[in-house]
């Protein structure tokens, strides 16, 4: 039996081509620091669209793995849970709560599709992120930050400082390393 050496198609050296272009390389949102391919196809997705509370009683639930399109209110109308980690914006900023309850304590991933000031409350108290990155002419997502979260809690995630009353959300688990 002959056989014929494998012939690259034309299709496949385009594609090979346009993977090595400086196009693809120069993609804003390839310039995370971790493999986001989880929070990328949520942000390719339908988002459900949710107003987020101004206060704690007022917060929404919101789950694990669906993006959400969340509007804000006027920050100088939110009761916050805990002061915010950063100094906020000046009038016209937006800012909201939602609530979230993970049923398996672990590392979790925020994704923001623009770079606002996020903050997780316990009990009161704000839970440190354990990392931060963010992607600048991207959108999907713009922001992701890291946390350790408790199971079975029920915490309030604070947004604040945002220039836009609305903004893209998606909470995803941090994938298993290999």
């Amino acid at each position: 039996m002959k056989t014929t050496p494998m012939r690259w198609s034309r299709f496949s050296l385009l594609l090979a081509a346009g993977l090595a272009s400086p196009a693809f390389a120069g993609d804003p949102c390839m310039d995370f620091k971790w493999n986001i391919a989880a929070e990328r196809a949520l942000f390719a997705g339908d988002a459900k669209a949710l107003a987020a509370g101004a206060s704690a009683t007022a917060a929404p639930t919101v789950e694990i793995a669906q993006l959400y399109r969340l509007t804000l209110a006027d920050q100088q109308q939110v009761a916050f849970a805990a002061a915010p980690g950063k100094k906020m914006l000046a009038d016209g900023a937006s800012a909201g709560l939602v609530r979230l309850k993970p049923s398996a304590a672990g590392g979790y991933r925020v994704s923001l599709s623009r770079g606002i000031w996020i903050d997780v409350i316990a009990d009161g108290k704000t839970i440190a992120s354990t990392d931060f990155g963010g992607a600048p002419g991207c959108e999907t997502p713009r922001k992701v930050v890291l946390y350790q979260l408790p199971a079975n809690t029920e915490l309030l995630l604070q947004f604040s400082g945002a220039a836009d009353a609305d903004v893209r959300v998606a909470i995803t688990a941090v994938p298993p390393t290999p």
